[in-house]
């Protein structure tokens, strides 16, 4: 009987095999890593933040809209360049304006809201029935966007100062 042990422990001794939990070790080693390869590529490929973004200037349009329709009065200042409106609720006088490179909006003069980012130039015409807004981004790249006003339309005056 000792005879068969010791055979049997030098066969298991020189045996060079992969045991099971062997397998499963490497296994899950290489799963971690194969796990962290997204996360990695995701850092790679991020987009560039100085690019002006579809997203961007929808939210921009968006939130302008909601804010100059229920005013009360609006108008331009002589270089076309900064647009004024009067808040309904309490009186209060709203700007959107370029500062530096961004498009932001001020509230009687005060505050610092950035609504846009990487802005070469702002342009703002008072129409009769609103606004055409132009925006000419860093990249040479150009969008309008037109906003009438419900009371222009509705009155079909001339409104504002």
């Amino acid at each position: 009987m000792e005879e068969i042990m010791n055979a049997v422990y030098l066969h298991v001794k020189t045996c060079r095999g992969i045991t099971v939990l062997e397998t499963m070790v490497s296994l899950l080693i290489f799963m971690i890593i194969a796990g962290m390869v997204p996360a990695a590529y995701g850092l790679w490929i991020s987009p560039s933040i100085s690019q002006f973004s579809y997203e961007e200037r929808v939210i921009f349009t968006t939130q302008l809209q909601l804010d100059f329709r229920p005013s009360t009065a609006y108008w331009t200042n002589a270089s076309e360049t900064i647009l004024y409106f009067r808040r309904a609720p309490d009186n209060a006088t709203v700007q959107y304006e370029l500062y530096q490179d961004k498009v932001r909006r001020r509230v009687n003069g005060t505050g610092h809201e950035v609504f846009l980012q990487n802005v070469k130039k702002l342009h703002v015409v008072k129409k009769e029935y609103g606004i055409e807004l132009s925006v000419t981004t860093d990249n040479g790249r150009e969008f309008s966007h037109t906003i009438a006003h419900p009371i222009e339309i509705l009155s079909g005056a001339s409104y504002g100062d």
